[in-house]
């Protein structure tokens, strides 16, 4: 018979991109997803992936992957954070093994200048690098996208190594919210005069602040709304430092922020966005476009009691009738001594 022997055509190479998502109240996920969601100024951890051609180690001239990456503002890139790791194991490449060059702080290349030197076992190569959350992020439902393609050598014939294909975008997207606190009286109007400060409920149950308002002028005092910028989901409490005169003091209130986002899609979306109360008074409004969680809070005067009084109001009337009775019994007593 005819001895034909058929090359395997060579697999197409596939690039990824993919975020690690954090949650400061319950700790890091381990795996890797196509969104997440972070406060602003946490460092944020991505992960590129390219694949390689399986007959990589017959091209004439070098094998070649160029990872191209780009951030959006708000991710501002942490220069001096990349690894680059063969399959999945966790040996970090020699540096003379890739090239990183970086435009600025949101576009850069890895280049891999040839896969074959890594050895004839090279089925993937993954590059690691973390970039921070700035005060350029886009809050809300936009997000801050992140956006890579992988060029590789395509023309084992080629003596210069000068062909490339492209591997189409991929994109992961980090998101962030905003929390809004109005000052109210018990008439729903605009109540002057209060400062807050949130503070986030970390894993092992310490907090650590977020923001703090002061009261250092006619504008701090004049303020009635309260921005909170750059929350990530989580748990928080919110503490009244500074009370308007003639109210009594807030009491703290614990809240938790809530998001779901798309872990796996080419298009990752933010689906939901929540605040609950822990403890305490308070109900979000919430716009998810703008990932904003809106509240009134109210400080209540001297005398008043929150409406939802509840237990609180009872207590005072069943104490009041104490009282009567305690000094009805004294009067009594005292008359009954006067009569020996």
């Amino acid at each position: 018979g005819n001895d034909v022997s058929a090359k395997v055509k060579s697999s197409v190479p596939t690039s990824e991109k993919k975020v690690k998502d954090t949650n400061d109240t319950e700790g890091t996920k381990t795996w890797w997803q196509d969104s997440a969601d972070y406060d602003i100024g946490d460092q944020v951890s991505f992960q590129l992936t390219g694949t390689v051609a399986q007959d990589y180690n017959d091209y004439k001239s070098v094998y070649q992957l160029v990872f191209h990456d780009t951030l959006s503002n708000g991710l501002t890139l942490d220069r001096d954070s990349f690894k680059v790791y063969k399959n999945d194991s966790n040996e970090v490449l020699e540096l003379n093994q890739y090239e990183v060059n970086i435009t600025d702080d949101q576009h850069f290349t890895v280049t891999i200048k040839d896969v074959k030197v890594l050895g004839d076992d090279v089925s993937k190569v993954r590059v690691e690098y973390t970039a921070t959350l700035n005060e350029n992020a886009v809050i809300g439902f936009l997000g801050n996208p992140n956006i890579m393609y992988m060029e590789f050598s395509n023309n084992p014939n080629n003596e210069q190594g000068g062909d490339k294909g492209q591997t189409p975008e991929d994109k992961v997207i980090v998101f962030t919210y905003k929390t809004v606190i109005n000052k109210i009286n018990s008439e729903h109007q605009s109540l002057k005069g209060a400062a807050f400060k949130l503070e986030k409920v970390l894993k092992d149950n310490s907090t650590e602040l977020v923001k703090k308002y002061e009261i250092k002028n006619d504008v701090d005092r004049d303020r009635t709304s309260f921005e909170f910028t750059g929350l990530d989901d989580g748990k928080y409490i919110l503490t009244e430092t500074e009370t308007p005169d003639g109210y009594n003091t807030m009491q703290p209130i614990t809240f938790s922020i809530t998001a779901g986002h798309d872990t796996v899609s080419p298009d990752p979306e933010l689906k939901e966005l929540n605040g609950k109360k822990v403890n305490g008074e308070i109900t979000f409004t919430i716009d998810k476009e703008k990932g904003t969680l809106t509240a009134d809070v109210v400080n209540y005067k001297g005398s008043q009691l929150p409406s939802t009084g509840g237990m609180g109001t009872t207590i005072l009337y069943v104490a009041g009738a104490v009282m009567i009775l305690a000094a009805g019994a004294f009067l009594v007593m005292q008359k009954k001594a006067e009569d020996k």
